[in-house]
């Protein structure tokens, strides 16, 4: 198993430790529903696939925490830029963070959890 890391451009963060399972791996298809007077269910495909890749931390290394909040303050800019994911099979996708607020907890000393979510940036 690989462990997960993220790159941009010369910018590179290996996390230390692989994934937290269990895992998922979100895909939702964006459609609007809404009913017409007579009751009928009508649906309306916006052709537009959502995939979402939620990475659970638990009881992370300080050095890996600062790592995290240097990458999100620095190189992805928060949400602003994309970046490469490489995940603990080795697969690369384009990502962005969606989190606004990084929120992890401190555990006991110099260890965090917290929870980052990407999504996939569909070409």
């Amino acid at each position: 198993m690989a462990l997960p890391k993220f790159v941009l451009g010369a910018s590179e963060l290996q996390f230390s430790r692989g994934i937290q399972y269990p895992t998922s791996r979100p895909h939702e298809k964006i459609q609007v529903a809404d009913r017409t007077a007579s009751g009928e269910l009508q649906i309306e495909d916006l052709g537009i696939d959502i995939r979402t890749r939620p990475l659970v931390f638990k009881n992370l290394p300080q050095a890996d925490y600062d790592n995290i909040t240097t990458w999100y303050d620095t190189v992805s800019d928060g949400i602003m830029n994309t970046f490469t994911f490489y995940d603990e099979t080795g697969s690369s996708m384009t990502v962005r963070i969606t989190n606004t607020t990084l929120d992890f907890k401190q555990d006991s000393y110099q260890r965090y959890s917290g929870q980052l979510d990407l999504e996939v940036v569909l070409s």
